[in-house]
């Protein structure tokens, strides 16, 4: 039977990810856990974008943000030249390189306390951070806290996982899978409302749980589950890697006996 892997992103969000699982053999379940939907309003999103040229930075946390970002400000948009990007992490960089934005900074640790912390942003600097409106304000706070100015904006809204997505649960443990891979605290959230509306919680503990990094899995430790692998780069590529070190592992394992 072939590795399966349940993927709790968005419909829409999860062809990259998918895409790189299929490249080391394991097979890609695709499940939503949750929805991705505009905010209330896009008034602050189309004023900063509309004073543009006041910002020193743009401080991206997520693709969904980096899409959002881009519909609203729609093709052949004047960015400043001076404009500085920042992104999360290596997928939130990609989707930039993708719509033409080469220069991206990145932390050294893909979380909201490194770029807080590491962000180059000097003392009086604009900065304007486009986020799930359920994101942490952790980034905000703390370089506010250094002097830095931060217009905190709604690009996207996530919300309870589409209709289709208890049917496509129920099969897939029918069907069969090695474990589930969360890419966010909403995930986790958004696959046990599943699992507990499904009657499938008890399955939970016959599988594997995998994170994408430190924040998603405190967020299993919080529902009382464990974590069995968290990607040390908190990235597909992180979640590849650990999936394809847990591999080598069990070979291993299997030879030595």
């Amino acid at each position: 039977m072939p590795r399966r892997y349940i993927v709790t992103r968005p419909a829409g969000h999860a062809a990259v990810l998918s895409e790189a699982l299929r490249a080391v053999g394991i097979e890609p379940v695709e499940v939503p856990t949750v929805t991705i939907t505009p905010p209330e309003s896009w008034r602050s999103l189309d004023e900063a974008l509309r004073r543009i040229q006041e910002y020193d930075w743009l401080l991206l946390t997520s693709r969904s943000g980096v899409e959002a970002l881009f519909a609203r400000a729609g093709p052949g948009f004047a960015w400043p030249g001076t404009l500085r990007w920042a992104a999360i992490g290596s997928g939130t960089a990609d989707a930039l390189h993708e719509r033409g934005i080469s220069d991206v900074w990145i932390p050294s640790r893909f979380l909201g306390e490194a770029i807080a912390r590491e962000m180059p942003a000097a003392r009086g600097d604009r900065v304007l951070r486009v986020r799930a409106e359920q994101a942490s304000e952790v980034p905000t706070e703390e370089l506010r806290a250094r002097g830095v100015g931060v217009n905190d904006v709604i690009g996207y809204r996530t919300h309870a996982a589409p209709a289709a997505s208890r049917a496509q649960l129920v099969r897939a443990f029918a069907e069969g899978v090695e474990g589930v891979i969360f890419t966010s605290a909403s995930t986790v959230r958004g696959f046990l409302d599943l699992v507990d509306a499904t009657g499938l919680r008890l399955e939970v503990g016959s599988i594997r749980l995998v994170a994408i990094g430190p924040v998603t899995a405190d967020a299993l430790r919080a529902e009382g589950l464990t974590p069995h692998a968290v990607a040390a780069e908190h990235s597909v590529r992180g979640i590849v890697e650990v999936l394809a070190e847990r591999s080598d592992q069990h070979a291993a394992r299997i030879r030595e006996r």
